[in-house]
């Protein structure tokens, strides 16, 4: 079992929280909020921390994540909140915009498009390419099967397709 301090904590799983909290609830300054909350609860917490193996600690922080992810939706759900920066960063002078643009409409059109498939099929498809959990991995945090996880992963891509196809985009998962 590998020594664990908050540092390597953060730097390996980071990722995880962030986009499983984002999963839920949709807005990058929230999910950074929760992905703040659930690494100090973490650093409260390090000497437990410290005596499980990564699958323990991914299970630990996904669930502490969702767990914060659902509080904070809870405590903002009459409150109409915008995903979008009060402030645009300056480009560099050598980013090409048009570019950049594009990927950003593509990155939201992909986001818009996550928000209106099943719950569950979303779920395992963000902890899977935006978390990159393995297939073990993610079974083991949402308490389900390998083969569960494999056929939510295709179905959620098939749901994904259908929805970007109606979109005008084309998506080969």
């Amino acid at each position: 079992m590998p020594e664990r301090d908050f540092d390597s904590i953060y730097r390996n799983f980071s990722r995880l929280v962030y986009w499983t909290a984002f999963g839920v609830v949709h807005n990058r300054e929230q999910a950074e909020d929760i992905m703040q909350n659930v690494f100090l609860n973490a650093l409260r917490h390090l000497d437990t921390l410290a005596g499980f193996n990564d699958s323990q600690l991914k299970s630990w922080l996904y669930r502490t994540a969702i767990n914060a992810a659902l509080d904070s939706k809870r405590r903002v759900k009459h409150e109409m909140l915008s995903d979008e920066p009060i402030a645009v960063n300056v480009a560099d002078a050598t980013t090409d915009v048009e570019a950049a643009a594009e990927r950003r409409l593509n990155s939201s059109t992909v986001v818009s498009a996550m928000e209106r498939i099943d719950a569950k099929y979303r779920e395992v498809l963000t902890l899977h390419y935006f978390s990159n959990m393995s297939h073990a991995d993610i079974a083991e945090a949402l308490k389900i099967t390998v083969g569960t996880v494999k056929s939510r992963l295709a179905r959620g891509r098939t749901q994904l397709a259908r929805v970007l196809s109606k979109e005008g985009f084309e998506y080969d998962g």
